[in-house]
């Protein structure tokens, strides 16, 4: 199989994962909560009228459409305009990335709207007798200490790597490299502080479902740290030994699988059936 059919099929696999997939199964969900799960019956649930949560349901799968069709243009002209260009010549190797920024976009106002229903139950919430979780949160109970770990060693294995590769010569990119893991890593170690520590989003919410939560949000941004230093460690061999046509591979392939580790994992993790929706009935007083 040549590079370029190798790419189609994989470019293929990223617009229909991101942009077709993840939204049916994301909207299936929110259709199942509203159906089985009612205002009436789960007032808490509803800070605000359920014509607004349709609003941005339709709004997401609009915009997932968009990107769908939009991502099936792009492919259909990389098709037509690689016929110019060997396997062996770099052509177009940013696509992948620049258009799975694109698709996440949907998934991001999905986000804000969820956060903006979370600060309006925290705002109706006029209970004074509040409860809260006193088993003190620490990370191994979420995590494995192998992955974190695993994470900590290839971050410093793709430093030494780059290093290494480069005859242990400190390069400009490679700077540029360390700066942008650093102030990932220090948003990852921020968010890790803020589940364990920090207030919950929705104060409704049963301890065990905040813990799953948490565990599966750990989890992922040790999962991500772990295929970030591989990835770099991928595009720096790519680089060095002038294999730049396998960039555009590698770079739809880390996007899908990001994708799959978080929207994914999301989906396989935080299950309807398993959610405590009692405590967003009328009656209860119990988190």
């Amino acid at each position: 199989m040549s590079i370029n059919i190798l790419f189609y099929t994989l470019f293929l696999s990223q617009i229909i994962l991101i942009s077709y997939y993840y939204p049916k199964q994301i909207i299936k969900k929110i259709d199942g909560v509203l159906t089985n799960f009612p205002p009436e019956s789960y007032p808490k649930l509803y800070p605000e009228s359920t014509d607004q949560l349709n609003v941005a349901k339709v709004r997401y799968r609009f915009l997932n459409q968009i990107i769908l069709v939009i991502g099936l243009i792009l492919l259909g002209f990389y098709v037509l305009m690689s016929k110019d260009y060997s396997d062996k010549q770099k052509f177009a190797e940013g696509l992948p990335l620049m258009f799975g920024m694109v698709q996440f976009i949907p998934y991001m106002l999905l986000e804000v709207s969820g956060c903006r229903q979370f600060k309006l139950m925290r705002k109706a919430n006029k209970r004074t007798n509040r409860t809260a979780d006193l088993t003190p949160r620490h990370l191994f109970n979420y995590v494995s200490p192998l992955l974190v770990i695993s994470a900590v060693v290839l971050l410093f294995s793709y430093i030494l790597f780059d290093l290494y590769i480069h005859n242990f010569a400190i390069t400009s990119d490679l700077i540029i490299k360390i700066v942008t893991l650093s102030l990932v890593h220090a948003l990852f170690i921020g968010l890790a502080i803020w589940h364990l520590t920090g207030k919950r989003l929705d104060p409704h919410q049963a301890v065990k479902d905040r813990s799953s939560q948490t565990q599966f949000a750990l989890q992922s941004m040790g999962s991500v740290s772990i295929f970030l230093s591989l990835f770099l460690m991928a595009n720096t061999a790519v680089d060095v030994y002038e294999l730049g046509y396998m960039e555009i591979i590698i770079n739809s392939i880390y996007f899908q699988v990001i994708a799959f580790v978080g929207i994914g994992g999301m989906l396989r993790t935080v299950k309807i059936e398993t959610i405590n929706f009692d405590v967003y009935k009328a009656d209860n007083s119990i988190v």
